[in-house]
């Protein structure tokens, strides 16, 4: 018996790459064991204190750092009736397929983005707090957006998405 197509499956979840997180986090415990023993064998209390806080400042990395690698909250969900961000500057949220003109990946140097490009790309700003407004309408200045999703620490190929996320669209346009 055939399996049917159901609006599950056609949905897209995005997630922050483990692998980053958790190299940070190892090489940053590394770190931390080397100032534990400077701190245990240091001559003067100034190098102590170093290595002491050289200790507590990396110990504190290594817990962030594995939360995030563990966080397996979606950054970015695409399904037939829209998109949900929560990964660009201005967290749009849930965004239907009706107020996104198209989707696009972007190129700068050697970092990559998704770049949704939406109508009234203003009203997704008003909300925001100074600061994120700022980089929101740098972003718009830049991209014609304020929802650029940097891409480099998640987990599904860039292009594969936009093809997808595309058709998506597309199919809900018709």
């Amino acid at each position: 018996m055939g399996r049917e197509r159901t609006r599950s499956d056609r949905t897209l979840i995005v997630r922050r790459s483990r692998l980053r997180g958790l190299l940070i986090a190892a090489l940053a415990l590394a770190f931390f064991v080397a100032a534990v023993w400077f701190a245990w064998h240091a001559g003067s209390w100034l190098e102590r204190l170093f290595a002491v806080s050289m200790a507590v400042f990396l110990g504190l990395v290594t817990v962030v750092s594995t939360l995030i690698a563990l966080d397996r909250t979606p950054v970015l969900e695409i399904d037939e009736e829209g998109l949900t961000d929560r990964g660009s500057p201005v967290r749009a949220g849930r965004v239907p397929w009706q107020s996104v003109r198209r989707i696009e990946a972007k190129s700068v140097g050697t970092r990559r983005y998704l770049v949704v490009q939406v109508y009234r790309p203003q009203r997704f700003i008003a909300d925001l707090d100074p600061e994120r407004r700022k980089a929101a309408e740098e972003l718009i200045q830049r991209h014609g957006t304020p929802i650029v999703i940097p891409w480099e620490a998640l987990d599904q190929p860039l292009d594969a998405v936009v093809e997808q996320a595309e058709a998506l669209r597309q199919s809900t346009a018709t």
